[in-house]
């Protein structure tokens, strides 16, 4: 096997141990049939609420970023292309139908952000944020499993 691809074996295995992560984590924190912000602000009042919303909001940004700082490039290049920015390479994954739109992963990267290096202090606020972080990382589980199927489909080849 060649460098390129044994450093794409390897993303592709941490990955995979990060979207089984992130989605566990995801079940444990929105545990509830309702959400609302009277159940964060519930949540948030327990070592294992703040335990978990840490735990998902690390997962969710670690996942994340090896996908597209890591692989994206990797990917690209595996299919004869050359890697540009973030921005993009999410672009053409976008054209390729491997992603569904690039900008919601431009949102993506600004709601990490909004988790890990801001301390929102309105519930309200932070509520609207995991609500659509928990989407998002939906999104980020099924463009992995995209990803990762055309990549088996090429090196069986």
């Amino acid at each position: 096997m060649t460098e390129p691809n044994t450093r794409i074996k390897q993303i592709l295995s941490v990955l995979e141990k990060e979207d089984i992560l992130l989605q566990d984590v995801t079940k444990r924190l929105f545990n509830q049939s309702e959400l609302s912000p009277t159940w964060l602000h519930k949540t948030l009042n327990t070592p294992e609420g703040i335990d978990r919303l840490e735990s998902f909001t690390s997962k969710f940004s670690r996942m994340q970023d090896t996908f597209t700082d890591k692989l994206l490039p990797l990917f690209l290049r595996l299919f004869g292309e050359v890697p540009a920015t973030a921005i993009d390479n999410l672009h053409r994954l976008e054209q390729l139908k491997l992603i569904n739109h690039a900008d919601a992963w431009v949102e993506l990267r600004l709601l990490r952000n909004k988790l890990v290096h801001e301390y929102v202090d309105n519930t309200e606020e932070l509520f609207n944020h995991l609500v659509l972080a928990k989407e998002l990382s939906l999104e980020l589980h099924d463009s992995f499993h995209k990803i990762k199927l055309k990549i088996h489909k090429s090196v069986a080849k």
